[in-house]
């Protein structure tokens, strides 16, 4: 004992708080419910309850889990009252009862290093959860870890959660915007991320109360300060993205063809009677020599266009 004292002591990541002694760096663990074995270091485990009811559709399902405390993880499972893990096996705990599972150590394994023995715990609980498909065909609600990766909500819990947020009037304190600000800044999002949110976006159109909103938050804004900014931009970085990127013709050609299919359709009738038509008024403007704000006044007010010598008309 003398010798597991000596080197619990010189243990680095070893700190004091409410009279307990813990350790580790990214999380902290209460010393007292950690087990040491010489030679080895910290002991952690990845288990597995599995469900035992005969004839009973989730029979044989499991829930896979890692801890570096497994004695006290043991007597929370045993509490009938205590919450334990996510969502999902909480349900089933309450549904099934306590008593009808199956318990399992998959893997033991040790280190010295706390942090680097729970690293690898949830590296090999991730590998197992992912091995059993625990997530979709067990009771497991993420991929492991300490977060939420690979959570899935339905749709009804998403309205459940916004429901309760609006009513609770929920709003991000001071702090924990700053917290995200100083995250989200210089992260470039993955080619990924942006054609999910692209493919979100297809045909959404804002709602009057959205526009409101946002012609509300605009208000006092002066937009030459925007106009400006983007110009000391430009002179401090020589031009934007795309003065070194080459646009392809395949992209040209899908850039004028999404333009056109925002655009109005627009009728030109000259002195002569003659008409032509055009997919947009940024067309007719180039094709009558004159500037899309004229052909949209000419439009707006039913007037001739002098520069274009027409009439324009929305058709």
């Amino acid at each position: 004992m003398a010798l597991v004292v000596s080197r619990l002591f010189c243990y680095k990541t070893k700190s004091t708080m409410n009279g307990k002694t813990l350790v580790g760096n990214k999380r902290k663990y209460d010393k007292n419910h950690l087990t040491w074995v010489d030679g080895k270091g910290w002991e952690g485990i990845v288990y597995k309850y599995t469900l035992t009811i005969p004839n009973e559709q989730m029979n044989g399902k499991m829930y896979i889990g890692c801890t570096p405390e497994e004695a006290t993880r043991r007597s929370k499972w045993k509490q009938k009252s205590n919450p334990y893990g996510g969502s999902k096996i909480a349900d089933a705990r309450k549904q099934y009862g306590i008593d009808n599972w199956k318990y399992e150590v998959l893997e033991r394994h040790y280190d010295e290093d706390i942090d680097k023995l729970v690293e690898l715990l949830e590296s090999r609980e991730s590998y197992y959860i992912k091995e059993n498909n625990s997530i979709e065909n067990g009771f497991n609600g993420n991929t492991g870890g300490t977060g939420r990766t690979g959570m899935k909500l339905s749709d009804e819990e998403n309205q459940r959660r916004n429901a309760t947020r609006k009513e609770k009037g929920f709003h991000h304190t001071d702090e924990s915007k700053k917290k995200i600000g100083e995250k989200s800044k210089n992260r470039k999002k993955s080619d990924e991320e942006k054609q999910k949110i692209s493919e979100g976006n297809k045909g959404k159109k804002r709602t009057e109360e959205q526009k409101t909103a946002q012609s509300e938050r605009l208000k006092g804004i002066e937009p030459k300060a925007a106009t400006e900014g983007a110009k000391n931009w430009v002179k401090q970085n020589g031009g934007g993205y795309w003065k070194n990127h080459q646009i392809s013709a395949e992209a040209k050609v899908n850039m004028k063809a999404a333009q056109q299919a925002r655009g109005t359709n627009v009728m030109a009738t000259f002195k002569d009677k003659t008409t032509k038509t055009f997919p947009t008024m940024l067309d007719a403007a180039k094709e009558c020599g004159c500037n899309a704000g004229s052909v949209k006044y000419s439009i707006e007010h039913n007037s001739y266009c002098r520069k274009a010598e027409a009439w324009f008309t929305a058709i």
